[in-house]
Order: C-alpha cells, then structure tokens, then sequence
C-alpha cells in the first residue's frame, strides 16, 4: 500500500543559460519514494520573450552538500483520502538554493520547447514510468535554458509521488 502526493515546484524565472535549481527532494532515513508523471512547464510571469526557436532542459539530478535557502513546498494530498503527510522534504527554488554540488542525471531528463506554454501534457509520461528514490537521499530538479534566456518566463515542474 501506498500514499500519493502531487508535487509542484511553484515559478522560478529564467534568467541565465547555467543550470537553476527548481526543486529539492529529499527522503528520510525511515521513508523513500517514486516519482512519476513527471510535468516540466514555461510560462510567462510579464511579457514573454523568450529565443526563438529555444528549448530549456529539465533534468532530474543527485546532489551533495547541506541544502541552504528554498522555500518548503507542501505536496498535495495524499490523494485517495488518507490522512499521513508526506515523509519527504521538498524545497522550490523560487527563494534561492545553495550549498550542494550537481551529480550525475538520477533516471530523468527532457527538453521543452522554450515557449510561453510550453510542457509536456499530463498523458506525456503516464506509460507506468517511475524513478526510485531510496532512504537518505538528496535530488534536484535543474532547467537550464541551453539557447540562452529570455525575459518574463519562468520553470515549473510538476509530478506525483508516492511513498
């Protein structure tokens, strides 16, 4: 048996090509987790501009290091009417991130057209794929803007989980 939780990031602008911190997720030592239905999106905060012909890369990473900054994000549910908050810790980037190091890809990555509206839909990824993530572990959600920036867009990204 299982609890899920629907996971959204909030808005962080897009203001450089480097990799940006969206979301932090972190599982105890007494709980871990799968993320699924994963749901990248850009959207305009005041009058788009994005590059033309632009994408942004949403990828999903291990970290190290002491997390320092983000504001908790509380996920939604648990959906299907139990009651047990989420065991995990989930930090959004929209008050900055620092402290930890970007590792190597942890099962996820993917390209969005760099479009105000651009995203994947929600039947993009519900073909049963999941990432696992095990007890004491730390991931990041990074964008990064590989054809440069534009003004008034910002990342989101939203998924399920379960625990």
């Amino acid at each position: 048996m299982f609890r899920a939780y629907e996971v959204n990031s909030g808005l962080v602008n897009i203001t450089g090509s480097s990799p940006t911190p969206l979301l932090y997720i972190s599982t105890p030592s007494t709980a871990d987790s799968w993320l699924s239905i994963f749901r990248p999106m850009i959207e305009a905060v005041s009058s788009p501009a994005p590059p033309s012909n632009g994408s942004v890369y949403f990828s999903l990473c291990k970290v190290t290091g002491t997390k320092a900054g983000g504001a908790a994000v509380t996920p939604a549910g648990p959906l299907g009417g139990q009651t047990l908050a989420s065991q995990v810790t989930y930090s959004s980037g929209s008050t900055a991130i620092t402290g930890l190091t970007q590792g190597a890809e942890a099962g996820w990555g993917e390209t969005v057209a760099f479009t105000s509206g651009g995203a994947w839909g929600d039947d993009r990824e519900n073909t049963g794929f999941s990432v696992y993530v095990p007890q004491s572990t730390q991931l990041m959600v990074y964008f990064t803007a590989a054809s440069g920036f534009g003004s008034g867009c910002a990342a989101r990204m939203k998924f399920c989980t379960s625990e």
